[in-house]
């Protein structure tokens, strides 16, 4: 009997490393050579997917994973790279190596007499309507989420611009109603154009990652000056926000209104719009042209 269970034992064992994908990659750039951080992971139309950390090594469960499915990632100054994931997990190696997007993007001489200073996007500064970070290791998230949605990132917010004449970006804004964290998280701005109403390509040639602390927030709002990074717009486009570590005490509340449309996303899958007509406080300033 004392074989039987041993047997028994080894069976389920074996069972379970065989039914299990887990797979470890890293991300790297095939120029430099060195690992790509923070690097979005995502299987094409599922809310799957992965971060990279701040040195481009990840993990993703491809268990319940179709294998004729593709493997998408994403991050801006690279091109999108795209494989098939039966293809991905049957290599030996899971090193991904990105080609960089070069930037042709002509730096515009800008004047007081041909542009002008504005605010664009969603400034409420709201303490009572806000889009609520938590930390997973809370009492009361525990509750109201599963394990499997815990481990997902903090979800990707993003509001649309649509300045009609050649624009800018110089700073990007997000307004807080509340940020309780003692550590400072490192978050990204993203800059998105239009299709079909969502947002669509990166645009931004160079990835917008910064930290979020108690010390960058003043009356409130944490900026991230990006005037010299040549970020010209003009048309529908999006501005994202995304926090890249869950793994935080505390929690930070986003200022948002009603009546408007944004839309939110985990990973690499579809976008949707977000519930109850809720519009985070996103606002960038620019210099518009005359």
């Amino acid at each position: 009997m004392k074989f039987k269970h041993l047997y028994l034992l080894i069976f389920i064992l074996f069972s379970n490393w065989f039914s299990s994908q887990i797979i470890h990659g890293t991300i790297i750039s095939n120029e430099t050579k060195k690992p790509v951080p923070f690097a979005k992971i995502g299987i094409q139309n599922e809310i799957l997917g992965a971060i990279a950390d701040e040195k481009g090594s990840f993990s993703l469960d491809f268990t319940n994973v179709n294998n004729s499915g593709n493997l998408i990632v994403a991050v801006a100054g690279f091109k999108p790279f795209q494989i098939s994931v039966g293809k991905f997990i049957s290599q030996n190696n899971h090193q991904i190596f990105l080609e960089e997007r070069i930037s042709d993007i002509p730096e515009i001489a800008i004047t007081p007499i041909k542009f002008k200073d504005a605010n664009l996007g969603y400034n409420s500064k709201s303490k009572s309507i806000h889009i609520d970070y938590l930390s997973k290791n809370s009492k009361n998230v525990k509750k109201r989420y599963s394990e499997e949605e815990l481990n997902q990132p903090q979800s990707e917010i993003a509001i649309s611009i649509e300045p009609k004449k050649n624009t800018k970006l110089m700073k990007i804004n997000l307004n807080f109603a509340q940020f309780t964290l003692d550590k400072p998280i490192p978050a990204r701005f993203n800059i998105y154009d239009e299709k079909d109403g969502k947002p669509n390509q990166l645009v931004n040639s160079q990835d917008l990652v910064f930290e979020i602390s108690k010390d960058a927030i003043k009356d409130g709002v944490c900026t991230l000056d990006v005037s010299r990074k040549n970020i010209w717009l003009k048309g529908k486009h999006f501005i994202s926000f995304q926090p890249l570590d869950r793994n935080f005490e505390g929690n930070f509340f986003v200022s948002a209104g009603f009546l408007g449309k944004a839309f939110q996303r985990s990973y690499l899958e579809p976008w949707r719009v977000l519930p109850a007509s809720i519009v985070p406080a996103i606002n960038v300033d620019v210099k518009i042209e005359r």
